[in-house]
């Protein structure tokens, strides 16, 4: 099922979805610098989201046809990583950049994210690690071309970097911040590994089988994820971290600092995301908010 894209849908996307100026000159200006603010303005505008998938009805849910992946885009509702790094492989294909997909590693499942890699980017070769579909902020492709391990990165809140590993896998590191979700994995002097991953490029078909179980499977050992119990939705609006998670909404100030706040009740919650995800009609929240367990400190 792999997808495709026009170019008069991808300039449509970029120009009157994410709102950038002057795209198509940016990028034949400057593909690496073109790149950089595509993923900024993405990670501004869509959000990384459990929202719809949770209000789907269990007897109706599975993985996304690409048509249904393009309008969730294209109307701002976002989604998982499937949808997310699916579309943006798509979009950078129609814009003339190489893009492969890669299965990663997260809490021990494998292949339960999809990511996507670029290739030829700055010079021939070269692969860039680009991923839109994780809910952290990638704000720039990432080199993988180091020796053992990458400069440490900055996005933020998020201190990161990447380890290779002697068997050629690569390992994204994230400095431990319990303001934010906290960390998924055993944490080492301060440090936690996100996912895991190796450069084999997958086909999309290769992952149908896995993304399925993400959008049908909510819990216990043949659950290779868990967003079917966890309400949430997160976006980078100008450039800060702004999240609904549960039953508390997170964000971002200038200094970094991410800011909880409790919501004490399913009305508060649902004013919540139909103030700051408009896109989200009303009876898709109501019915999000009415599938999981949440618990509301008064």
């Amino acid at each position: 099922m792999a997808g495709n894209l026009s170019l008069s849908e991808a300039t449509q996307f970029l120009e009157g979805v994410l709102q950038m100026h002057s795209p198509m000159e940016s990028l034949a200006r400057d593909r690496v610098s073109f790149l950089r603010d595509l993923m900024a303005a993405f990670l501004s505008k869509i959000p990384f989201q459990s929202v719809t998938a949770i209000a789907t009805p269990k007897p109706e849910r599975r993985g996304l046809t690409f048509q249904e992946i393009k309008v969730d885009m294209v109307t701002q509702k976002g989604g998982l990583c499937f949808e997310m790094n699916s579309f943006m492989k798509a979009l950078l294909e129609k814009l003339g950049f190489e893009v492969y997909h890669v299965g990663c590693t997260i809490n021990g499942k494998p292949n339960n994210h999809l990511s996507t890699v670029v290739k030829n980017l700055s010079r021939p070769g070269d692969l860039h690690l680009v991923d839109v579909g994780c809910g952290h902020p990638m704000f720039e492709p990432i080199p993988l071309d180091f020796d053992k391990e990458s400069p440490l990165y900055k996005s933020n809140y998020l201190v990161h970097k990447f380890v290779k590993d002697a068997d050629d896998s690569f390992r994204w590191m994230h400095k431990s911040y319990q303001d934010y979700d906290g960390s998924t994995g055993r944490v080492v002097d301060g440090w936690y590994m996100f996912l895991q991953f190796k450069l084999e490029f997958r086909d999309i078909e290769f992952f149908a089988l896995h993304m399925e179980n993400i959008h049908t499977v909510e819990s216990g050992p043949e659950a290779l994820a868990h967003f079917l119990v966890q309400l949430k939705a997160t976006d980078f609006r100008n450039g800060k971290l702004f999240a609904i998670t549960g039953t508390s909404t997170l964000e971002e100030d200038a200094s970094g600092k991410v800011n909880k706040k409790r919501i004490s009740s399913p009305q508060e919650l649902e004013e919540a995301y139909k103030f700051h995800f408009p896109q989200f009609p009303a009876e898709t929240i109501q019915q999000a908010i009415q599938t999981v367990n949440l618990k509301f400190e008064k």
